[in-house]
């Protein structure tokens, strides 16, 4: 409504005739500093609603809203033709030009660039959805699809190809490793009869937490941080915990949130079906699997 309502004040105000300008104003203004102002303003309008709607893509909003200003700044200086007092000018369409690029490079300065990046640990895609979109108002979030625990093979070809499927439809982007189970096997061995948040989830834990740290510092990420809490058979309290110890290892901001919370975990699962995602029945691995 915002952008209607100042689309029609310009509007209003560049058919008005000059002649009822200059008996209703004492005060004169640049004509070209009015336009630059008038077309900056309406861009920038624009993204902030586009920005309501987190499915679509800022660098996609940014040229519609330049095109969408460019154009409506077109219309109203011919329609100045037919105005009493008034006529086209170049001068004045450059002027509105030059106030929305100045516009949306605040725009892209504020609500892009200064985003930091953080780094997305996911193992499902209904959780990676939702927290990514959750994320977006502070972060630039990429995905990590790092599980080397899931079995079998298939199981994690079918979470990744999905996981790989919603990041191009959001436009995230996803980083994924090469599937090799063996070395998992390894580090939890001993412990594989250990029930649902015993001993063998806290190595896993650790484990995919330490591959995204490392991840994360290689590509000098600011944060990062994992999915893992917004399920409700995790124990949130140790992910933190294990993340905060592996952060400080490394030197990377984990953060610290469980998704959980708010109703996190149900929203992500409405966002899934919705979506109508692949939903696993376990949690991944071939123990977890006979539970």
């Amino acid at each position: 409504y915002l952008v209607l309502c100042w689309a029609f004040f310009v509007f209003s105000l560049l058919s008005m005739p000059m002649q009822k300008m200059s008996q209703s104003s004492e005060i004169t203004f640049s004509d070209k500093g009015i336009h630059l102002i008038f077309f900056g303003i309406l861009p920038y309008l624009i993204i902030l609603a586009g920005l309501e709607f987190k499915k679509i893509n800022f660098k996609i909003l940014v040229i519609f809203s330049f095109f969408a200003s460019f154009f409506y700044a077109l219309i109203c200086e011919y329609i100045q033709n037919f105005v009493p007092g008034r006529e086209a000018s170049i001068w004045d369409l450059s002027a509105g030009i030059l106030g929305a690029i100045l516009a949306i490079i605040y725009a892209f300065i504020i609500f892009y660039k200064f985003k930091p990046k953080i780094l997305v640990h996911i193992c499902c895609v209904g959780c990676g959805v939702y927290v990514s979109q959750e994320l977006r108002e502070d972060y630039n979030p990429i995905l990590y699809f790092y599980n080397p625990n899931i079995y079998p093979m298939e199981e994690y070809e079918k979470r990744l190809k999905e996981a790989k499927k919603i990041a191009k439809k959001f436009k995230l982007k996803i980083i994924s490793e090469k599937y090799d189970h063996q070395p998992w096997l390894v580090k939890i061995k001993g412990k594989e009869s250990d029930p649902e948040r015993g001993a063998r989830c806290l190595i896993c834990y650790k484990d995919r937490l330490e591959e995204t740290a490392v991840r994360a510092r290689k590509m000098n990420f600011p944060f990062f941080t994992t999915t893992l809490t917004t399920s409700p058979h995790k124990d949130a309290v140790a992910i933190i915990r294990i993340g905060q110890e592996i952060g400080k290892k490394y030197g990377v901001n984990f953060l610290e949130k469980d998704f959980k919370k708010h109703d996190g975990f149900k929203k992500s699962a409405c966002l899934a079906k919705e979506l109508g995602l692949y939903r696993q029945n376990y949690c991944g691995c071939e123990f977890s699997r006979r539970s």
